[in-house]
């Protein structure tokens, strides 16, 4: 497939064997620490989780540089997270700072931290997860730029999760290739679903948003809906709930969608295990967690081509993809999705062992052990 010599690429820079000393602590620079949302804060916890469970003998810390409620208080935590990195460096317990960026105010906050570390000799890993760093970067102004660079540049190594954004650093930001590695994101596996979901209950995992193609979503149910078709949708997730509510009951659809707000890792997995396909419409992504969660779970995917979807995964074999924004391709999807029995299995099994091959978690943290020991011993 094409992205397995890309993967294979990405692989060589740190193998699963170590290669130099393992760290004697991991700094996890997040903001929301473990209890973020989102992708990065599923990143953050499952990292989190795995160093505790399987390698006792690395400490790690996740720390928020920006706390929930006013931004004014983000400086406070931001004091407050240096002088933790400061207390476990000077007790030998951290030596990698692992900063998750994604845009915009992110890289001023993170920033911070990598100043820091470099002054206390710690290794920096700079991992990107915006999906929208590229417009961002080349409609930021001349000093944001110029942030943006020197921090990519002042890395130890940035792990992006797909070639657009590896050619962003190395074309357009002029940085060595030796310092930039693809890394997909990985998570844990949720189980298996049931056979006997409803081949007409859909599911999209997201902050509801008009970048994750919501609206577009709704108005392909309205569509199978006047056709006559006993389609259903459950929305799981935060954002512009009350836009998409009055958006549904223009479209005249209120009996047929519903809103569960912000739902926790457990309750998605429940979700994910008792729907008939994930549909992620969006106009920009990374590698998304739903996703990956849903392959594990043998949920059927439809996405559009975007960020590192398109690199991995294959329409007709293991998902289905419409473009961002085409609502008719976006209705016929679902309505082959729930009517083929046979191409549903086979985007099951075929998703599962896609997710075994490269999105395991166990593999996923060893080349990251890996990669932090190369730093090391560099």
């Amino acid at each position: 497939m094409k992205y397995k010599g890309m993967l294979e690429a990405s692989l060589q820079d740190a193998e699963v064997t170590l290669v130099g000393p393992a760290p004697r602590g991991v700094v996890i620079v997040s903001t929301g620490g473990v209890k973020g949302g989102g992708g990065i804060g599923s990143v953050t916890r499952m990292m989190t989780r795995w160093i505790r469970d399987n390698r006792r003998d690395i400490h790690v810390e996740p720390i928020d540089p920006r706390g929930e409620g006013s931004i004014a208080w983000s400086p406070l935590y931001i004091a407050a997270g240096l002088v933790k990195i400061l207390a476990l460096r000077l007790s030998g317990r951290a030596d990698i700072l692992h900063l998750q960026v994604s845009e915009r105010m992110s890289f001023p906050r993170k920033g911070i931290f990598q100043i820091f570390g470099r002054l206390i000799g710690m290794r920096v890993v700079l991992h990107h997860h915006g999906a929208e760093l590229v417009p961002f970067y080349r409609e930021a102004s001349p000093r944001m730029k110029s942030l943006v660079r020197r921090m990519v540049h002042g890395a130890d190594i940035n792990i992006v999760l797909g070639e657009v954004w590896r050619k962003l650093l190395t074309d357009e930001m002029d940085l060595d290739a030796k310092k930039v590695t693809v890394r997909f994101n990985a998570a844990e596996n949720v189980g298996a679903g049931a056979d006997t979901a409803d081949p007409w209950h859909f599911l999209i995992v997201a902050n509801l948003s008009p970048r994750k193609g919501v609206g577009e979503l709704l108005r392909a149910v309205a569509r199978l809906k006047a056709d006559g078709h006993p389609i259903r949708l459950t929305l799981a997730g935060g954002g512009q709930i009350d836009r998409y509510k009055a958006e549904a009951e223009e479209l005249g659809i209120t009996g047929r969608v519903d809103f569960t707000g912000w739902v926790s890792g457990k309750d998605v997995h429940g979700l994910l295990r008792s729907r008939s396909a994930l549909v992620l419409p969006s106009y920009q992504e990374g590698f998304p967690m739903a996703i990956i969660e849903s392959l594990s779970a043998g949920l059927p995917v439809i996405a559009t081509p975007v960020g590192s979807i398109g690199e991995m995964m294959k329409n007709g074999d293991d998902c289905l993809l419409v473009q961002p924004g085409d609502v008719d391709g976006l209705t016929a999807a679902l309505l082959t999705m729930a009517t083929d029995a046979a191409l549903r299995d086979r985007l099951k099994e075929n998703g599962k062992a896609l997710y075994a091959q490269h999105f395991d978690i166990d593999g996923y943290m060893q080349r990251m052990i890996a990669l932090y020991g190369k730093l090391l011993a560099a």
